[in-house]
């Protein structure tokens, strides 16, 4: 053999070696993973998806040679469902340079049966209270936002989706990509009808108002007009009530309001820099939150004030860490959990807190219509707070029931709402179209928690603002006897 020819072989084995050694990992990856691993055409065309318009083409046009066709259909659940996709559609929407792949995840194999549909939490995240009621948490992406008439409640996982079907049990396409304003009170009638298949109200009901935020995670939206005319009572009432203490008696005085103002002021200022801050601190914990001096005189009064003000105070604390978490992580954990009704920790806790208001309501009741101690002074605005209070507790239970019935929710489920659900087996027996009487008992409750806030300022629960002040300011400035209004 001549040298050249040598030299030759030498160059022709080299690569054979190399497209061997090339091969090797891939053929070693199909034996290892057998059948189920076979490629398919979506694990290259979802490749480029990424970052480049042509990949976006090309998984789109490989689609359509499917689902662009009229008599592209499937059989589910034993009836014939159209699968067709309008490219003209498609293509006048917001995803129409994202990669069919990107939201069909579940779809890399052929031939393929996509059961998860688009996964639109992979980009978007899940609304806040802000936008959405804690009943919409279980309501697919697609149920709302997707051009469509008819939806229906899966009671495999308590989810309301596409329906497959339409009242006439006639088929509707799955995948109609024209996106619809949701925002519009249209689409939510898609629900909210009387004759619905999602078990939800027959009415569009108003958002929850920031008044609400007292005991529910709330929008910071004013809401419906009850709640203005609430909120500017609120704030009026407030004023009055700021400038009446301010003006207040101050070791005798009968004027004082720019003595008020100074001493108000210089506490201000010599508590921020100074240790009285921690002097602040325990006169909150102890006198405030616990309130000590209540206990001091009495046990049986702290007890029943207390089933009363840290009930509300928890569920108010409960509303604002609802709030802070969903503005910080809306697909956290925890977020899902303080807003889902559903949830055991939510369902019992507000429950729970609910019912002790009742009862110190009912106990306060007792006190002072039935047993009448001498040391008790009724007045009429006692009897108005708890009226208010009571039945506002109550109402809001009676909502809670209907919500359940309607919504056929699972026993398991239910039971944590160890107050509504058994108050919901009630109802059942009652022959009343629940659907359709929840948005009465919706207003009922909302009406009442608005007459509740806008009354704050001027009943006998005015002192939840006033005392702590004065409790404060006698603290930190050594004046006791200061008048509280």
């Amino acid at each position: 053999m001549s040298k050249k020819g040598g030299k030759g072989l030498g160059i022709a084995a080299a690569i054979v070696i190399l497209l061997v050694a090339a091969a090797g990992p891939l053929m070693a990856g199909q034996d290892a993973a057998g059948e189920t691993e076979k490629p398919v055409c979506l694990d290259c065309h979802r490749q480029p998806n990424i970052n480049t318009n042509e990949g976006v083409q090309s998984s789109k046009a490989f689609c359509n040679d499917c689902h662009a066709r009229p008599d592209c259909r499937r059989t589910v659940d034993g009836k014939d469902v159209p699968l067709h996709v309008s490219a003209e559609t498609f293509n006048n929407n917001p995803h129409q340079y994202v990669a069919c792949i990107h939201c069909h995840t579940d779809v890399a194999r052929s031939p393929h049966r996509t059961a998860i549909g688009g996964q639109c939490r992979d980009c978007h995240t899940v609304h806040g209270e802000g936008t959405a009621h804690a009943p919409h948490l279980r309501i697919d992406c697609q149920a709302c936002h997707f051009k469509h008439k008819v939806v229906r409640l899966d009671e495999t996982d308590n989810r309301v989706k596409l329906a497959h079907m339409n009242t006439a049990l006639q088929p509707i396409g799955l995948v109609d990509h024209g996106l619809d304003d949701a925002g519009n009170e249209q689409s939510c009638r898609r629900c909210h009808q009387p004759q619905n298949s999602a078990g939800a109200p027959a009415a569009v009901l108003p958002a929850k108002s920031l008044l609400c935020v007292v005991c529910h995670p709330s929008s910071l939206g004013v809401g419906h007009p009850i709640f203005w005319v609430a909120l500017i009572t609120f704030f009026g009432g407030i004023f009055l009530m700021v400038r009446f203490w301010f003006v207040g008696s101050v070791q005798g005085e009968e004027k004082s309001l720019h003595r008020k103002i100074s001493l108000s002021s210089d506490a201000v200022w010599q508590t921020i820099f100074s240790k009285k801050v921690l002097t602040v601190l325990r006169v909150v914990v102890l006198d405030i939150i616990l309130q000590r001096r209540i206990l001091k005189n009495s046990v049986q009064r702290w007890s029943l004030h207390s089933l009363i003000f840290l009930a509300i105070l928890i569920r108010f604390a409960l509303s604002l860490l609802t709030g802070l978490m969903f503005s910080i992580d809306p697909d956290g954990r925890l977020a899902l959990v303080l807003i889902d009704k559903n949830n055991p920790f939510t369902a019992f806790t507000y429950d729970f807190l609910g019912l002790c208001i009742f009862l110190g309501v009912l106990w306060a009741v007792i006190q002072r219509l039935v047993v009448k101690p001498a040391h008790v002074k009724t007045e009429i605005e006692d009897n108005i707070t708890l009226g208010i209070l009571g039945l506002l507790v109550i109402l809001g239970f009676i909502a809670e029931a209907a919500r359940i019935l309607m919504t056929q929710l699972p026993a398991e489920i239910a039971v944590y709402a160890f107050v509504g659900y058994p108050l919901s087996e009630v109802l059942a027996f009652m022959p009343v179209d629940w659907r359709s009487a929840y948005p009465y008992l919706w207003y009922a409750h909302a009406i009442m928690g608005a007459v509740f806030v806008a009354y704050l300022p001027f009943g006998k629960l005015k002192h939840i603002f006033n005392v702590p002040l004065t409790h404060v300011l006698e603290e930190v400035s050594g004046v006791k006897k200061v008048q509280r209004v």
